[in-house]
């Protein structure tokens, strides 16, 4: 069934059982976060661990839950029986950065899902129903005389994500060593996310001195052309230790890599195509003390790949984007025309999604946008240049069928024995 804004109906009525799913496929040119705020009796956000989103995927009861987000699809677990009682409302809210406004907002969706992921409710959203807003209360799920019922209301708010939390009664976190003072105790939300999308825009994070790895997502919708066969990227790493000139190549599922021998990246494993409710994603992990364990700062390329074999698709299509995940840091590197207008075309194969700088103390991670040439098959290549990594797309071909040509072949494939052979 389709409900329209302002339109109220009881959970009972629709779905058999306490527990559901609420989806959100959001069509638009900008980068949209989504969040689910679980709110008191006063409408208000007593308990930050109850404001569900990137930074924070679960609820302490895992109630809420933050299943899949992706660059055009989230998908929340709400489980009404786990719910404590100081909840009594949760809000589904859609907001963007900088100047962008719900105005351009495209053609899209929320629905409400059983336990079986079946479809039982839907709520069209459009840019015709907001102005300037960056704010958008989707949907409310609210308790009222002891009946959970749900309510489509679409309605806009002015500020971002940051005013929204202060809306609901919470507290953004502050990023000076200071705190300022307060009268009254207050739900405080970390919001360290950063979002790159111009050419050789740059974020450095510190890493902290205990042993872990980070992940990093290549992430990618379906072009919508109902073609299930030509939705697949593939990720690769490029990886260069400082002061070598030999490139050596992470990718599925030849080449998988490790992280805990070199090259201490690990790629998690080949996906074949995207769709609709559930796009594209490959990850790969990387060791933090990649740097310190070569003995040197390294570089790593991480580009996708479409084989001419998938047929006809641009990867501009696929809206292509990398996010880094450290702790509780989140970055994205995100698909932008204006710096790849290349990758609008068919015959373009290779897209640098980012850059990343590994020290002992921390990560610089940098937007690139760079395409290979038309009709090519070459790989990212990485050169060091006066103390920074200069990416070329003149790498030779690396294909899923072929054996990783990085490889030393006195080492037989061995990783292990390739690394003895670099530092011998």
């Amino acid at each position: 069934m389709e409900i329209i804004r302002g339109q109220k109906v009881k959970l009972t009525d629709i779905l058999p059982s306490q527990q559901f799913f609420i989806s959100v496929n959001v069509q638009s040119p900008f980068v949209t976060d989504v969040a689910l705020f679980g709110l008191d009796k006063q409408q208000k956000l007593s308990n930050e661990a109850y404001m569900i989103f990137y930074n924070q995927p679960k609820s302490p009861c895992n109630a809420l839950q933050l299943q899949k987000q992706e660059q055009a699809f989230s998908q929340f677990l709400v489980d009404l029986n786990q719910l404590p009682n100081t909840i009594q409302k949760m809000v589904l809210t859609l907001t963007v950065d900088g100047t962008d406004t719900m105005a351009n907002l495209g053609n899209s969706r929320v629905e409400i899902l059983n336990e079986n992921q079946q479809m039982i409710a839907t709520f069209l959203l459009n840019g015709n129903m907001f102005d300037k807003e960056r704010a958008v209360m989707a949907l409310e799920v609210y308790q009222k005389d002891g009946i959970w019922r749900l309510s489509a209301v679409g309605q806009g708010f002015n500020g971002g994500l940051p005013a929204l939390i202060e809306y609901f009664g919470g507290e953004v976190a502050e990023s000076e060593s200071t705190p300022k003072p307060s009268t009254a105790p207050q739900s405080t939300v970390n919001l360290s996310k950063v979002t790159l999308t111009k050419k050789d825009e740059q974020h450095r994070i510190s890493l902290s001195k205990k042993d872990s790895s980070f992940i990093v997502e290549a992430i990618w919708v379906d072009n919508g052309d109902d073609r299930a066969d030509n939705d697949d990227l593939d990720l690769r790493v490029g990886i260069l230790v400082e002061g070598q000139n030999q490139m050596h190549y992470v990718h599925a599922p030849q080449q998988s890599g490790s992280l805990t021998n070199f090259p201490f990246v690990h790629h998690l494993g080949d996906v074949r195509q995207a769709s609709v409710n559930e796009p594209g994603t490959e990850k790969v992990e990387v060791n933090t003390n990649i740097a310190k364990l070569i003995g040197g700062r390294v570089a790593l390329v991480f580009s996708v790949y479409s084989a001419v074999s998938n047929g006809v698709v641009s990867i501009a299509s696929l809206q292509p984007k990398m996010r880094m995940q450290y702790e509780n840091q989140v970055i994205e590197c995100v698909f932008n025309a204006k710096v790849s207008p290349q990758a609008q075309r068919d015959d373009v194969y290779t897209y640098v999604i980012g850059l990343a700088i590994i020290d002992e103390n921390g990560i610089v991670l940098q937007h690139s946008g760079l395409t290979s040439k038309p009709s090519s098959e070459a790989t990212p290549r990485l050169v060091w240049e006066k103390g920074q990594p200069t990416i070329y797309m003149d790498g030779q071909p690396i294909f899923k069928t072929e054996v990783d040509d990085s490889l030393d072949k006195k080492s037989s494939g061995s990783l292990t024995g390739m690394f003895k052979d670099i530092f011998k």
